[in-house]
């Protein structure tokens, strides 16, 4: 009889996540040179965004653990493996790629997520065809998951400033490649003018407007060229972190304000202007931005036309603290958002076809949805869900819903993989 149709899915697996980790680790990046050079050894939890790289290392090696565990590799072959792998890639990245750094923690992680996806493997046939009382409780974690995954996102896009003097700098940002060509002529936040590249003058209103969310910046500038990659404009930092970020990325304009993702070193919303400055250099441009109730706002006025970009943010913007590029919160945001929502309950629609009672699975899918996307967000002080997140969610559960059959089907033409077949040494 042919191997289970679980186990044939080892090889392809390592491999293409062996292609992946070598093309997002391996790539060279001369634009970031500056900026990991100031990246310590043997840091643990690394820069201002370390907890966003933290998760996803702990991601990165998983795919190919799995896939060798399920090809009949031990756990602690595959372990060693990737251990091992991690740290020729730290080398590689160390003393031969540039723009890539190296640290201790990179290692550290990948490998326990190598060790975690390793030792579940072989469990992977009674998660894809669980008995019922199994599935009753995947089910029930997932729909944990999904409600625990917002509220932390509820909690993590609320505003947020650390302590420590304000520093307002101008056009200078230690470790980036690219610079502001134009000029920056004023800055003035919340109504008051700040002089460039100094300390800001001890002002409570001032600070306490911006660690409540409240947050009107204006920065008069005569335009530069476009830039290759993002080049800041106006910073206000204290001594831990960026509060605020005005920068040019080409033609376009970026702003990003701080929220409580900063404490755990994840990234701030950040919201894009395509077209903010013209063609040509010398051309007084004025940036206006902002936030508050929870609603970012990014407008560009030059030789008499204005353009402006907002943005209302919300528990569902979650995964934007994570990816590893501070992606701009622009028009990909609904297309993203709805995959984000559609991708958490699909699990659960996937694990209540499996329960004795599936209607009143479908109960508790339809209550946690409407928990998540309407009821939180009201409770939380954000603005309703936006349609399409409604839809992303109803549709993850849409293509997970009709899966388990084909699952029970494949169960008992073939049979589950055995956890026998694995060995630990």
């Amino acid at each position: 009889m042919s191997p289970p149709p679980v186990r044939r899915l080892g090889a392809p697996l390592a491999a293409s996540g062996l292609v992946a980790i070598l093309v997002l680790t391996l790539l060279p990046a001369p634009q970031q040179a500056a900026f990991t050079a100031l990246t310590p050894l043997l840091c643990l939890v690394c820069g201002d965004h370390g907890g966003s790289d933290v998760l996803l290392n702990l991601l990165l090696f998983a795919p190919m653990a799995a896939g060798l565990r399920l090809s009949g590799w031990s756990w602690r072959r595959v372990v060693l493996t990737s251990a091992t792998l991690s740290f020729s890639v730290e080398l590689l990245q160390y003393f031969v790629v540039p723009g890539r750094d190296a640290s201790l923690s990179d290692l550290l992680t990948n490998s326990t997520g190598s060790a975690a996806a390793a030792a579940l493997a072989p469990h992977l046939g009674r998660l894809l065809a669980p008995g019922p009382a199994l599935a009753r409780r995947f089910f029930l974690g997932s729909i944990a998951l999904w409600l625990a995954v917002l509220c932390s996102s509820a909690i993590v896009m609320m505003p947020w400033t650390p302590s420590g003097r304000p520093r307002n700098d101008c056009t200078r940002s230690p470790g980036k490649a690219d610079r502001f060509s134009g000029t920056v002529r004023s800055v003035v936040l919340n109504g008051t003018a700040l002089p460039c590249d100094a300390e800001v003058p001890r002002s409570l209103p001032l600070m306490a407007a911006v660690k409540r969310g409240d947050v009107e910046l204006e920065v008069a500038t005569l335009s530069g060229s476009a830039t290759g990659g993002r080049a800041v404009i106006h910073t206000l930092r204290v001594p831990r972190a960026a509060l605020l970020v005005l920068a040019q990325q080409g033609r376009s304009a970026v702003f990003s304000a701080p929220t409580r993702g900063l404490r755990l070193r994840l990234y701030s919303p950040i919201l894009r202007l395509p077209k903010a400055f013209p063609p040509r250099p010398g051309v007084p441009v004025r940036l206006e931005a902002g936030i508050q109730d929870r609603q970012m706002w990014l407008s560009s006025s030059h030789a008499g036309e204005r353009r402006t970009a907002r943005l209302a943010l919300s528990p569902s913007h979650g995964w934007s603290a994570i990816l590893p590029w501070g992606m701009e919160l622009g028009h990909r945001l609904r297309l993203f958002t709805a995959l984000w929502i559609g991708g958490l309950l699909f699990p659960a629609a996937y694990w209540a076809g499996f329960v004795r009672q599936p209607v009143r699975a479908w109960g508790g899918i339809a209550a946690s949805l409407v928990a998540g996307l309407g009821v939180l967000p009201f409770l939380t002080g954000y603005a309703p869900a936006h349609w399409s997140e409604w839809l992303g969610g109803g549709l993850g559960v849409a293509l997970g819903a009709p899966l388990h059959r084909y699952a029970a089907y494949l169960q008992s033409r073939c049979g589950s993989p055995s956890t026998g077949a694995y060995s630990s040494s």
